[in-house]
């Protein structure tokens, strides 16, 4: 997805900050036609925006009601309309509605510094919301949905890789490598049973 530099994000305290993994997912992206769209941890909503303002129908959910109120503004300021709803991960979405799910999880291994804070923590060993994500995912998915995600090179990935054997066709594999990790986005399409 082209990255449209003009749109005007603002993030707020204790949001999600737009970093190198999201500029990866938006990478990855491609939209083509009309989409019914969710994104899954929202954050400021940027990714949405992008979608949005691409022609696709977009649900922005977090469980953070402060990066819900962040979503909205940011939309507000770019006229664009986004549904923002309440939901960790699936709890609150019906099955089967679409054509894209986003997500940008937490991934990050727990540690002292990390357990109170939702935007980084991904469970002890990092991988455990990115694997209850992708358990449930597919049943979300219209018949030839896709899925875009990314994880980090900090968290173990024999679960992740186990399970999108498993539910997902990897269509697209893209990285990014720093001095302290690699940052990995997938393009998934739900196999055919």
């Amino acid at each position: 997805m082209k990255v449209k530099r003009e749109l005007d994000i603002e993030v707020h305290e204790g949001v999600y900050e737009p970093s190198d993994d999201t500029y990866l997912l938006l990478d990855i992206i491609q939209l083509e036609g009309q989409k019914e769209i969710l994104e899954i941890g929202c954050g400021s909503g940027i990714i949405s925006l992008h979608c949005s303002a691409q022609g696709c129908n977009v649900l922005s959910v977090d469980r953070d009601e402060k990066a819900l109120k962040n979503t909205k503004i940011n939309a507000k300021k770019n006229n664009l309309d986004i549904s923002v709803r309440k939901s960790h991960l699936f709890s609150n979405i019906n099955k089967d509605d679409w054509n894209i799910i986003i997500f940008n999880p937490p991934y990050l291994p727990r540690d002292e510094f990390l357990s109170k804070d939702d935007r980084w923590d991904g469970g002890k060993k990092g991988d455990e919301i990115i694997v209850r994500f992708l358990a449930k995912a597919k049943d979300y998915l219209k018949k030839d949905g896709k899925l875009f995600m990314c994880y980090s090179s900090l968290s173990p990935k024999e679960r992740i890789k186990n399970i999108i054997d498993k539910r997902y066709e990897i269509v697209n594999f893209e990285k990014k490598e720093f001095f302290f990790e690699t940052l990995y986005g997938l393009e998934l399409n739900k196999r055919k049973r």
